[in-house]
Formats: C-alpha cells, structure tokens, sequence
C-alpha cells in the first residue's frame, strides 16, 4: 500500500486487488516502437521454477539404500498422481497423459503456495483470466478499485473490465506503459479537443460528410506520451501534424464508443466538459443516422458552430441560417465536477503546469545581491476560476491570482516552503510521464541548490540559469 502525507494532503489508497495487476519491473524502449519489460508475473514464474529444481534436487537420493525424506514425499506425490490418473482414465492411456499432468500438478502447486503469501502475486488467477480473455469469456472475475480519502465527498472509482476492448489501465503511479484512468481524464481536460469535421461529399444526398474526432495534439518529443495513451484505451491512431507536432485520433464510432465509456466513468471537470457532452450530442445525432437529412446535418452545423472556435467564414457562408446550438452549462462543485483525486490534478499539471525559474542579480553599486525565485502556475480561462480555486484547496499550497487585463486566472506556487515541502513531494509520489518530468527534475535541482544556500555564490548562479537555459521551450531533446 502506497502511502503519502504532507500537511493535509491525504493519499490514494491501493486495493488490495492491485496483487492482480501485471507490471514492468524492468523496461527497455528499444527500435522505435519496441517494448521489452520484464514484468512481476515473469519473476514470479522464475521463482517457482526456482523452487521446482531445488525441490526436485533435495528429492535426488545419491543411491543411498534409505530414502530422504524429501525422496519419500516426492515419491509420495508421484504414486498419488499417478493412482489418480490411471483411475480416471485407463491404466493404458493413462500412461500417455500423466507427464503433463503431473508437471500441470506440481506447477499450480507451488504458485499456489507463492499467491498465498501477503501482497504476492496471484499467477493463477491472471493465468485464467487470460485464457478466458484467449476463449472470448469476458465475465469479470475481479473488480479493480481506486479509494480516494482526500475528503469526505470522496467516492470510490470501480471499474471492471468486462471486455477485451476495455481500456487497459494500470493504478500504479509509476507505470508509463499503462496509464491511470483520471490522470488521463485531467491530461485531456489540459490537452484534449473535441470536434466535428466538415466536409463536402457529392456521394452524400445532403453533399456533406460529417465525422466526429477526439483528438490530443502535442509536440513530438512528447510521442511517448501519446502512445501510451494509445496503448491504454486500445484504439487510436498517432499522425504527424505540423512541422514538430504529432496528433492522437479517434475518429470511428465504434472506437469513440471506448472514449465516451471513459469519460462517463471518469468525468471532465473543465469547462471542455460542455465540448464533451455537446460531441456526446453529435454522436447520437450521427448513430441515429440523422446526419444523413438536411435537418439533421443543419443540427451538426448548430453543434459545430458552438464547439471550440465556432464555425470558419467559409462555413458560415455555406450556412447562413444555421443556429448555434445551447452550450451546456457547467457548474463546478457539484457531484461530477469537481476534483476528486490526486491522479487528476498530476494529469491536468503534465497538460498546463508550468515550472518557471527567475533569477536576479543586482550590480555592484547597488549591493551586488542576487536572488532566486521559483515559481509553479498553472493557467486556465476565467471561466474555470473555482477550479483553479479548489486545486489550491485540495493540495492546501498555492494561491489562485486573476489576471487584471487578461480573461484568465492563474493558480500559482511562490512561497518556496511550498514548494520544496509540499509540491515537490507530491510529484515524486505521483511523477509526470511525459517530458515536462525532465523540466520538474530540473526544478528540484535548483530546489536543492537554493535549499543548500549555494545560489548566494557566483558558481551557485551560474550553475542556476545553465539548467534554467535547457527548461521548458528551451529543451532540446535528443532524436534516437
């Protein structure tokens, strides 16, 4: 069980089902796209194999006259074995099978005995699981939960995999093969983009196809990110967009169904939540195939020109009388829209969080002092000021700041106690995947060195603003 306190931030407490759940414990990216991992169910096996050869060693007898005793109950157990199969079967055919089914035997025997030990494990179970999985038997058999004790509004997040399509989520915070289910859902209200695609189609009786598309938009050096993502709902496919942008799309219905199942089980909580239900809208009109009448494509026209930015002049002039559709309201603090875990606010921090350094340094005349500051911000549109409100709330550091020119507001971290005690533990224990990790690893270097008093020194400086000179837009990735 994972634990985490500082102040009075409460963790998420693991289920102890979490024993169900494949790992890596050694993982390799290698050629691109090749995963190489060594996962816990791969060690688990090797000790069992382990433990099969020392017992079957011990049981070795070196042509003594009198048998050990570890000869004798392997003895045992192969006349046991044996008596059984040659019983059930025929003495003859017997024969043929009982090999296979004595290792089967000794195999479920001894990883048995592992499972049974605390917080091991189960192989067995995830063995059966995965025939029933190989078979087309989708009944669940276990249930995976998430407790979130940050507050008393808290819920429980169950989510069962009832079907091979199903997402494959992993709520192990250090997992970057699979991710956590709200961390995805706070990366996307950051990062994601729900929209309608219009176009002409003479093939159409109305002349225009419509085709809804969920899709994440980063920089390539973030690919890796994305892929995961891809990997966890299953479906999807990663484009080159722009020069050094890369895209992730979903853009069939049957693919889109994964992603709306995600987003009801674990809801946005930005104001793109109303882009969210108003794609939701788009999709029944396009499944009830009313996209295919006039009145119906003049509703899509009407959603479209409400998502994101509105309609272009090109559309509005292809539709002159088409009304917008009623942008849905969202109201934060209610019982789907507030923040509800720890996860979610590490995802919406990967998609907007900033981590800023700024450095002072007077000259000689006026004392020669320099100073160091660091600075955490993570910025939203106006309409989102009681979220931003409640993250400074919920993690107790932070203050939220609107902007007097601007229609934003920005949740910002300055107090350097804060940082160094609250958020900096926080985001070890629950670490960004992407490549804004290397921009915070960078952060708690300069931490350190401000901790430690060594920015008072020249050197101290100078090593300062050389980190501070790879950070953020100024990163340079190396391409492999």
């Amino acid at each position: 069980m994972s634990t985490l306190s500082f102040n009075n931030i409460s963790t998420e407490v693991l289920s102890p089902l979490n024993q169900f759940e494949i790992r890596d414990l050694l993982s390799i990216d290698a050629l691109g796209n090749l995963h190489i991992s060594i996962t816990n169910i791969g060690f688990y096996l090797t000790i069992g194999a382990f433990f099969f050869l020392v017992i079957n060693l011990l049981s070795i007898n070196y042509n003594r006259l009198v048998s050990n005793s570890w000869s004798i109950s392997q003895e045992s157990l192969y006349a046991t074995i044996h008596s059984i199969v040659t019983s059930q079967i025929n003495p003859r055919n017997g024969q043929i099978y009982f090999p296979f089914i004595y290792t089967l035997f000794i195999f479920i025997l001894i990883n048995n005995l592992i499972g049974m030990v605390n917080r091991s494990l189960c192989i067995l179970s995830l063995f059966i699981s995965s025939i029933f999985g190989i078979l087309g038997i989708h009944k669940p058999i276990f249930q995976r939960l998430s407790y979130s004790s940050l507050n008393s509004n808290s819920q429980v997040n169950t989510q069962m995999n009832i079907s091979k399509d199903s997402p494959r989520y992993s709520f192990n915070n250090k997992n970057t093969f699979y991710l956590n289910p709200d961390y995805i859902t706070g990366f996307v209200d950051g990062e994601g983009c729900f929209s309608l695609s219009l176009f002409k189609d003479d093939r159409r009786l109305n002349g225009w196809q419509v085709k809804p598309i969920f899709s994440i938009s980063l920089h390539k050096k973030d690919i890796s990110l994305l892929e995961a993502i891809q990997r966890t709902f299953k479906v999807g496919k990663i484009y080159k967009h722009g020069i050094d942008s890369i895209q992730y799309r979903v853009s069939s219905l049957k693919n889109l169904q994964i992603i709306t199942d995600h987003f009801d089980s674990y809801p946005l909580i930005t104001q793109k939540r109303a882009d969210y239900l108003l794609f939701k809208q788009a999709i029944a009109l396009i499944k009830n195939k009313e996209h295919l009448s006039l009145e119906g494509l003049l509703k899509l026209v009407g959603i479209k020109a409400t998502l994101n930015w509105g309609l272009s002049d090109k559309f509005k002039e292809s539709f002159p009388t088409v009304k917008a559709a009623v942008r849905p309201s969202v109201i934060y603090n209610t019982s789907d829209v507030k923040v509800k875990s720890l996860n979610w606010i590490r995802g919406f921090i990967e998609g907007e969080g900033c981590f800023q350094v700024i450095t002072q340094n007077s000259p000689p005349r006026r004392g020669g002092w320099r100073n160091v500051w660091l600075r955490f911000s993570l910025t939203q549109h106006i309409k989102d000021e009681e979220l931003l409100k409640d993250i400074a709330i919920y993690l107790n550091m932070g203050r939220y700041y609107k902007s007097p020119t601007r229609n934003e507001g920005q949740y910002l971290i300055t107090i350097f106690s804060d940082i160094n005690n609250k958020l900096i533990p926080f985001l070890k224990e629950y670490p960004l995947l992407g490549v804004k990790q290397e921009d915070f690893l960078d952060f708690v270097k300069i931490a350190k060195l401000i901790e430690s008093k060594t920015h008072l020194t020249d050197e101290g400086l100078d090593t300062i603003k050389l980190i501070q000179s790879n950070m953020n837009s100024k990163r340079i990735i190396k391409e492999e």
